[in-house]
């Protein structure tokens, strides 16, 4: 049996948890991938047969994507040709992060195709959703890769075919402890502008991971480090606590760490809008932006002490033996 899996490249999120559920789907099927977007630092330690450029969005330097960039990159008669060129006809079935063009082209060549991504729990009626949305945002999660069948990830079960985030082996296999110091992830913050804010919290120590930093820089209680995977899981392991994102793979890797969170959703982006909304009914703080009239929410985050108790339990091997065993009978062939 022959399976294209489609990775999403916009972030890291989708590349981290790609990365365990493709080696668990590799132990039944043959397995090719296709990655599309950018802005991604996490290498794949897979072959990727098809590389493209896809769709995707650009991360600004002041809370919000570079929209001059984002429209600048969009080419539809582009994006066409790559939905033709991936021979997904010759596959049994594809597999689609949040990936459009494995999604569009297994629908033109009526290949049996699967979303297996947190957005697709995003399109659920039951699912709890904030009330102030970005419309265009919500519509783009809606028709960006349709499938046949949506298996998604969020931080609470939901029903049969919703799933606790894939926390990649990496992260499991920590023995996290407690130290001195804030990791931070924004990254569609220039480090500058984050260290203009943080310093104003001198009793603080914080270590900033950014995508726009070249080299190690430390100012006063602020450092400022490029990204490295490495590094970032050492910093991970050892911190108080995170101010990050709403993205949907850094906050379950903290909360699977029991490390305290405060999250800062992107602006007008409805992932992660409704992450910040699902992790307020767990109990984890937000603010809108990084500003001086947030600081107080800041204050109260850093003098609580109280961290999160949630167990997502390792689902890889029953998700992917349940995508396999629904293909086969919705297609009645046997897995090699």
């Amino acid at each position: 049996m022959r399976v294209l899996y489609g990775i999403q490249c916009t972030g890291n999120g989708h590349i981290t948890r790609s990365i365990d559920l493709i080696h668990e789907l590799k132990k039944y099927v043959q397995v090719d991938i296709l990655t599309s977007g950018a802005h991604s630092e996490i290498k794949l330690p897979f072959e990727v047969k098809y590389a493209k450029k896809g769709l995707a969005y650009y991360f600004g330097k002041n809370g919000s994507f570079d929209l001059t960039r984002t429209l600048k990159e969009i080419n539809p008669i582009r994006f066409m040709n790559e939905i033709n060129s991936v021979p997904t006809y010759l596959y049994d079935m594809v597999i689609s992060d949040f990936e459009p063009i494995t999604a569009w082209s297994a629908k033109k060549n009526w290949v049996y195709s699967v979303s297996l991504s947190n957005q697709a729990t995003l399109l659920k009626k039951e699912l709890s959703k904030p009330k102030v949305v970005s419309p265009f945002s919500k519509l783009i999660i809606h028709n960006f890769c349709p499938t046949v069948k949506n298996y998604g990830f969020s931080y609470q079960k939901y029903d049969q075919n919703t799933f606790y985030p894939p926390i990649r082996s990496e992260i499991r296999q920590l023995n996290p402890t407690q130290g001195n110091y804030y990791l931070v992830y924004l990254p569609f913050y220039g480090h500058k502008l984050i260290l203009k804010h943080l310093a104003k919290f001198k009793n603080e120590k914080w270590i900033v991971f950014s995508k726009y930093a070249h080299k190690i820089e430390v100012f006063d209680n602020v450092t400022i480090k490029p990204i490295s995977n490495k590094s970032f899981i050492d910093c991970l392991k050892h911190c108080k606590g995170i101010l990050c994102s709403a993205g949907f793979g850094t906050t379950s890797e903290a909360l699977y760490l029991n490390k305290k969170l405060l999250v800062i959703p992107m602006k007008n982006q409805y992932e992660q809008q409704c992450n910040t909304h699902l992790l307020k009914q767990l109990g984890i703080p937000s603010i809108k932006s990084l500003k001086k009239k947030h600081y107080s929410k800041i204050e109260d985050w850093l003098s609580n002490d109280n961290l999160p108790n949630i167990n997502f339990k390792d689902e890889k091997s029953i998700l992917i033996r349940k995508i396999l065993e629904e293909y086969i009978s919705c297609n009645t062939i046997q897995v090699e």
